[in-house]
């Protein structure tokens, strides 16, 4: 857990050095919210029960985790756990991903959905003020998850108390304005390259998308997921989760072992390879076509009636989805 220790030093370097001097102390909160990707990563990995041996360890140092990258840890294992088994999924689209239309559902939109799902896509709204919310703001109400699944709500109400209490004592013993500003920092910094690491992870110009019906775990872990190529120092900094196909295939495998499994099973030439100018370039990516098969931009509205959509199209507030799909494996419980 030296990452752990990394960003809580980090964090309280940044904490100290903002009353002297402000550049060092805003550079040392933005290397902090680096390092909290990789916290992050830790906690994913204890989502899929890869990091520890028994479960039940890693549920718990989740839920610990959690408290640090404000996502609490069951509801967002349980979202996660979704997106697994629907990545690619046509008619099972919206829990734990970034939500995508196709172009016929795009069309058949009103006015101001069409305008709602535009800013949605849009890499400020992505990569800003999206993190923001969902972080500070969505992660923290237990009314996001149906009343029925009580552990992930719970999870919620236990990271809440625990952020409480840190944001208490600075309150009644240091300077909470200051403090405030650091964690501002961190959280923006963290979640807006962990937003851009997710993005580019499935949104890719000839995308996996197919019905339920020819759905394939295979198929959408080495056709539909990317292999983002990073400098090996990067990879670390980020827990190789760029190497996104082989994780999608294997999730049980921890994070310091994919590339060592990747290199094993000849899976290095697999998955939908980018680069990082390819990656910022995906951001131009905004509805699924299937009468070509890719991912385009948007539509124009002026091409004529629309036809009748594949499904009902998905909700950018998956909330009342998320008891519908969720729906683990024998592996994952």
């Amino acid at each position: 857990m030296g990452s752990v220790g990394a960003f809580m030093s980090l964090t309280a370097a940044s904490y100290g050095c903002l009353a002297h001097s402000i550049p060092l102390g805003v550079a040392l909160a933005v290397l902090a919210g680096i390092v909290l990707v990789r916290v992050f990563i830790l906690q994913h990995d204890c989502a899929h029960r890869s990091l520890f041996q028994r479960p039940v360890t890693n549920d718990r140092v989740g839920l610990l985790l959690g408290i640090l990258t404000l996502a609490p840890h069951a509801y967002w294992r349980a979202m996660h756990l979704v997106h697994h088994s629907t990545s690619g999924d046509l008619e099972r689209r919206g829990v734990g991903d970034i939500v995508t239309m196709t172009a016929q559902e795009y069309l058949a939109l009103k006015p101001l959905e069409r305008l709602r799902y535009r800013l949605y896509r849009h890499p400020m709204v992505l990569l800003g003020v999206g993190p923001i919310f969902q972080f500070l703001l969505r992660f923290r109400m237990p009314g996001i998850v149906p009343k029925e699944r009580k552990v992930e709500r719970r999870s919620i109400l236990v990271t809440n108390l625990g952020l409480l209490t840190v944001h208490l004592a600075f309150l009644a013993l240091g300077d909470w304005p200051r403090w405030l500003v650091v964690q501002l920092i961190i959280t923006q910094v963290a979640a807006g390259l962990g937003i851009w690491l997710f993005f580019v992870q499935h949104q890719v110009e000839r995308p996996y998308w197919v019905p339920r019906a020819r759905w394939s775990l295979k198929d959408s872990a080495l056709q539909g997921s990317s292999h983002l190529v990073l400098p090996r120092a990067f990879e670390w900094v980020v827990g190789a989760i760029n190497l996104h196909h082989v994780h999608h295939l294997k999730p049980q495998i921890p994070n310091y072992l994919l590339r060592d499994y990747m290199v094993r099973n000849g899976l290095a030439a697999e998955g939908v390879k980018l680069n990082l100018r390819e990656s910022v370039l995906a951001f131009r990516l905004k509805v699924y076509d299937e009468a070509t098969g890719r991912m385009t931009g948007f539509p124009p509205v002026h091409e004529g009636p629309a036809r009748t959509p594949l499904a009902a199209p998905p909700s950018i507030e998956p909330s009342g989805q998320l008891g519908r799909l969720l729906t683990f494996s024998g592996e994952e419980r």
